[in-house]
């Protein structure tokens, strides 16, 4: 049973249908996985759904706008993922804006798609190298460069498919991921003959209890997995 390493995931908020769809359709046959939010409000609904690797944000968005979205989510949502501002606004001043808000890249329409995803796979590359994605998640952080989860100065060292298991969870959290999302992370599109994806739950648990006494995984279910630090919340 072969690993598949996972491609990039992006949310792509942007509400010009057709624009999204273009954008989507390039992306996709890239072999990105595109997901779409068209106001601030969709987007945070999708961002605490879904994990991603890249925010693609438009500045004007109707109701909350892009740079106010950035600005709250990084503030009041603890948002560690790369952003990249793409919008028909130019002007330095609007650059400045964009980065002051949080961006790490700015587009100006009408751009080159072949551009865009350029940008978009330097990007999380970068991030994923120099261990700028490290993620928390209450008091826990997942380093993943050295794929470590740490709290309090304890660490737990993750291999392979418990690495990937831990930071899909941590990234959606408090949000649920489906098993077919994880199964399609881990598994070169085979479904498997037994059900390995409960078995590396069960272990990847048995490990956070012992290092932080926390199973650190619940289940939904009919659903999935979620993270959840509350010694109360049984594994199920």
């Amino acid at each position: 049973m072969k690993l598949r390493a996972p491609s990039l995931r992006l949310l792509l908020v942007e509400d010009d249908v057709d624009i999204a769809a273009g954008i989507g359709d390039y992306l996709d046959s890239h072999g990105v996985e595109v997901d779409f939010a068209y106001n601030a409000s969709q987007a945070r609904l999708r961002l605490q759904a879904q994990a991603f690797d890249l925010l693609v944000l438009d500045v004007n968005l109707p109701g909350q706008d892009g740079l106010a979205l950035c600005r709250a989510l990084k503030r009041d949502a603890d948002l560690c993922l790369p952003v990249l501002f793409l919008t028909a606004r130019g002007a330095l001043d609007d650059k400045l804006a964009a980065f002051e808000a949080g961006a790490v890249d700015y587009m100006v329409k009408p751009f080159a798609p072949a551009e865009l995803l350029a940008r978009a796979r330097a990007i999380t590359a970068h991030a994923a190298s120099s261990g700028g994605l490290a993620l928390r998640a209450g008091d826990f952080v997942l380093d993943t460069r050295h794929h470590l989860l740490q709290r309090a100065g304890q660490s737990l060292p993750l291999h392979a498919a418990g690495f990937v298991l831990m930071r899909e969870l941590m990234r959606a959290s408090p949000g649920v991921v489906s098993r077919q999302a994880l199964c399609e992370l881990l598994w070169q599109g085979e479904p498997p003959d037994s059900d390995p994806l409960r078995m590396h739950v069960y272990q990847l648990r048995r490990h956070c209890l012992r290092a932080f006494g926390v199973p650190l995984i619940a289940t939904v279910r009919g659903v999935g997995y979620r993270f959840s630090a509350e010694r109360g919340d049984a594994p199920a």
